[in-house]
């Protein structure tokens, strides 16, 4: 079944804008559990930004081939061609992505550092990034006089964050990608914090220090809240029982599965359902 899904979208398709600093033309969401090729011989009038969070892409440039894979970022220029191939294999692909213009992008983007395609960024996955672009869509749903305001506010937000995420690479908090990433993949299985603090060649105290610098909490916390979201988007968006989504959420013990989620989010798993879902 074809599972493409576009996110909220302003319907202003190509066009360059220099009325405000930031101008977002559109935006969306795709998840294609199938292989497909976006060309564009012309480019577009606008800036035209990519964010993978599963699967791959392939943009060709010239005679060679940019490969982006999980957690890697572009920002292609106006008015160049491009061409591109979503790889679906053993995960479907799925990106955030966005249009925008300006009078002063160009500026915006040196001031955080952001550069151009085909420099590639390697973010990894952020759930800060991920948060930035729904605030985004949810700006679309306000069709108001504050709405444009609004989204040039919402994308300079969203360019600040991965503009700061990119400024930890290469410092000592900035080495725990490879952990983060492992996390964000394997969340719902047995982890051992040892074993991350392996990944980044650090003594256990040296990587609980810097992991709670870094992502804000303790690696334990953090898969417990990873976790929950996995938890509570399978109460709302399936008719699994109570026991099947603990065991997908990494807990064989249903009644500390449901411990933890009362814990969490003050209410059992249970009750959570029957009062939230639609």
């Amino acid at each position: 079944m074809d599972k493409r899904r576009d996110g909220p979208v302003l319907n202003f398709g190509s066009r360059e804008d220099l009325s405000a600093p930031l101008v977002v033309n559109c935006s969306g969401f795709v998840d294609a559990n199938y292989n497909h090729i976006n060309v564009n011989p012309t480019g577009r009038l606008d800036y035209y930004l990519i964010y993978l969070v599963s699967g791959k892409i392939d943009f060709l440039e010239g005679d060679s081939k940019v490969e982006l894979s999980r957690g890697d970022l572009i920002i292609y220029p106006p008015k160049t061609p491009y061409r591109y191939s979503c790889i679906a294999s053993s995960e479907n692909v799925r990106f955030y992505w966005a249009h925008f213009t300006g009078s002063e992008v160009e500026e915006v983007l040196n001031k955080y550092k952001l550069s151009l395609f085909p420099h590639v960024h390697k973010i990894s996955i952020s759930n800060h990034i991920d948060t930035r672009f729904k605030a985004l869509f949810d700006g679309f749903a306000l069709n108001d006089s504050f709405r444009d305001s609004d989204l040039s506010a919402l994308l300079d937000r969203l360019l600040i964050e991965i503009g700061r995420v990119l400024s930890t690479k290469g410092t000592g908090v900035g080495r725990l990608h490879k952990s983060v990433r492992y996390l964000n993949e394997h969340f719902n299985e047995s982890i051992k914090t040892t074993e991350l603090a392996k990944m980044e060649n650090m003594c256990m105290t040296t990587f609980n220090l810097h992991f709670k610098k870094y992502v804000g909490t303790t690696p334990t916390k953090y898969i417990i809240t990873l976790r929950m979201q996995l938890a509570v988007d399978l109460l709302l968006n399936s008719d699994l029982s109570i026991q099947e989504i603990s065991s997908r959420c990494g807990y064989n013990d249903y009644n500390f599965f449901t411990k933890v989620f009362k814990g969490e989010l003050g209410i059992t798993p249970t009750l959570y359902r029957k009062s939230y879902k639609q």
